[in-house]
């Protein structure tokens, strides 16, 4: 690309390019074959200015081809300057000298381009190893799409840097560039006067993404700050949130329109000729496409959950514009409308990522209830990678049946995915801690009664006969019932084994830490409190600030100013342990130093104290 022309009378501007580009190609063939540089020259006649090539006429320099005020004489000589500067760097490019330095020059962009992608890769093995080891899914990730993209984008670039290094892939890449460009330009779409073409609705795209990404940041300060702190309550600060995000969605989108210059009167007409069609047919259709939005922004559920709405049980594959894709546990794939979410109550396992699990089991008439209880539990509390210690198991006795004693069993795990086979686990326990123990389990039985007269004085004394002295006191100790241990029972929350793990070498990190020019000795994060609780107690997030919580209330911690409860945040807390070790040993410095306890109580030596213990 020379320069560009304007239309001169009735002839438009791609007619008169085409007809001084033919004139040049000519001219610059005749130039090769006679082997004379082309000589481009600039008649002055009256107000124009010709433009000649070997003699030959070009082209007349318009006032419509310059700028205000600038005079055609000096756009010819512009002109002119890039005719020569093109000549000249065709003849260059065709020199052995050139393409030898141009193949060197692609090897070592090509070289760099390779260096590039392995460092991308390698950037995006890191990535999805560090998510793998936070249990984080692949899906959100920003720093991946960036990777992706910018390999992309590398490549892209890589291609056009040495496709335009050699002539002829440089026309073709031309030839591509201009057929695109045409492409993205052409108005396929008329809305009252204006047209709509590709490069406008890629505009209103990215516009509209970067609004919805500024409304959303607004949104979610408004509900965690501003609602917050006005005491809102949390129902009414999601509708708050809500209608705000979409009015202002709604608003940011027609400013998006007119800036891009969509007539919004022929828009509003178009929506209002669609939205008739779908009310007179399609409704079902329009129904289930509308609720596919709804579920899109809302997002009460999510894919890989396992939900239940109506009969329809599975795993969320995929969630289209009219139906959303389940797969059954049977492996059969179920393709259900996106209205019976709006319209159905929808059981979502893992919104709360907390399922429970029951098992019921029957045991036999005769057997110690409170027995039988603490054996159950002693089973359940063995140590488990899928069961949660707190929430913590339970066991209750559940009712009378006709032929047994009914108990149930309740444990929480994280993933629901996972209850058939943590219900044929615990059943699995039960039965060992059954046999273990002695407790039978009912079975269908006919008993046959036999009503002899002085049958129960006969008996042992006909049996007392046939056995020897050993054998009668053999049979005399089996019908004394064995001494069966005391099931161990594990206390709900263990605080002194907590504690010691916690102030472990694998426990959390408790060290000095500043804040405001102060330092505090001994703490540990809420925050990593909580995550640990979590990893090592195999607690939910609701357990282990609770029992972040009781520790306060037990005294075992306490915030270092002592101004908040626990909380998941990063506030200072320190273990009273801890505490009581330093202040021992600020007694017995003291003491070395010879230092007496009014001493220590004396505001004027405080600042003595302090130096020595920073």
């Amino acid at each position: 690309l020379l320069f560009h022309v304007s239309a001169a009378g009735q002839i438009s501007a791609a007619k008169r390019a085409q007809g001084i580009s033919e004139i040049l190609e000519e001219s610059l063939e005749k130039s090769l074959v006679t082997q004379k540089p082309l000589f481009i020259n600039l008649v002055q006649q009256s107000s124009d200015v010709w433009m000649t090539v070997n003699g030959r006429y070009l082209l007349t320099v318009l006032s419509n081809d310059v700028m205000l005020g600038t005079p055609p004489i000096e756009q010819g000589y512009v002109w002119r300057e890039a005719i020569d500067d093109a000549f000249l760097r065709y003849r260059e490019e065709r020199t052995p000298a050139y393409r030898l330095r141009a193949l060197k020059l692609s090897g070592g962009i090509l070289m760099i381009a390779i260096l590039l992608q392995s460092l991308f890769v390698w950037g995006t093995r890191w990535s999805r190893r560090k998510r793998v080891q936070s249990n984080a899914t692949m899906q959100g990730s920003l720093l991946l799409l960036g990777l992706t993209l910018s390999q992309g984008v590398l490549w892209l670039g890589t291609i056009g840097t040495i496709a335009n290094l050699f002539p002829l892939s440089r026309r073709w890449l031309f030839l591509l560039y201009s057929l695109l460009t045409s492409f993205f330009r052409a108005e396929f779409l008329h809305l009252g006067e204006r047209g709509i073409s590709l490069n406008q609705l890629f505009t209103v795209a990215l516009l509209a993404i970067v609004v919805w990404f500024l409304i959303r940041r607004f949104t979610l300060l408004l509900r965690s700050h501003i609602l917050t702190l006005a005491g809102v309550d949390l129902t009414l600060q999601e509708s708050i949130a809500s209608f705000t995000q979409y009015g202002l969605l709604a608003l940011g989108l027609l400013i998006v329109f007119s800036l891009v210059g969509v007539d919004l009167g022929a828009l509003a007409l178009l929506f209002g000729a669609f939205g008739v069609g779908i009310g007179f047919g399609l409704q079902n259709i329009a129904k289930d496409f509308i609720s596919g939005i709804i579920m899109t922004f809302e997002r009460p559920v999510k894919v890989g959950e396992l939900i239940q709405v109506g009969e329809f049980q599975g795993l969320v594959l995929r969630i289209g514009p009219r139906v959303t894709a389940i797969s059954h546990i049977d492996r059969h794939i179920m393709l259900v409308p996106n209205s019976r979410f709006i319209d159905e109550i929808v059981l979502n396992w893992n919104r709360s990522n907390l399922t429970r699990v029951k098992v019921y089991v029957d045991v036999a008439y005769g057997s110690d209830i409170e027995f039988v209880k603490k054996v159950m539990l002693e089973a359940i509390q063995i140590p488990h990678p899928d069961i949660l210690r707190h929430p913590p198991a339970k066991v209750k006795f559940r009712e009378f049946r006709e032929n047994a004693l009914n108990f149930r069993v309740v444990v929480f795990i994280r993933d629901p995915l996972k209850q058939p086979k943590v219900r044929a686990e615990i059943l699995d326990r039960l039965a060992r801690a059954f046999e273990m123990y002695q407790i039978h389990v009912p079975v269908v039985q006919r008993d046959l009664n036999l009503k002899i007269p002085y049958l129960d004085q006969v008996a042992p004394v006909w049996l007392r006969q046939q056995l020897s002295p050993q054998e009668w006191e053999d049979l005399q100790a089996s019908k004394i019932p064995p001494v069966l241990p005391e099931p161990k029972i594990q206390a709900e929350y263990d605080w002194k084994a907590i504690v010691e793990k916690m102030r472990g070498s694998d426990g959390v990190d408790i060290r000095d830490r500043r804040f405001s020019f102060r330092v505090y000795r001994q703490c540990f994060l809420g925050s990593d409190a909580v995550n640990w609780l979590m990893k090592q107690e195999q607690a939910t997030r609701e357990e282990a600030i609770l029992m972040g919580q009781l520790m306060v209330e037990q005294d075992l911690i306490h915030h270092v100013l002592d101004e908040h409860g626990f909380e998941d945040s990063p506030l200072f807390y320190r273990f009273r342990a801890d505490e009581n070790q330093d202040l021992s040993m600020n007694v017995d410095v003291d003491k070395d130093y010879g230092m007496e306890e009014d001493d220590r109580g004396d505001p004027a030596n405080e600042n003595n104290g302090m130096e020595f213990d920073s």
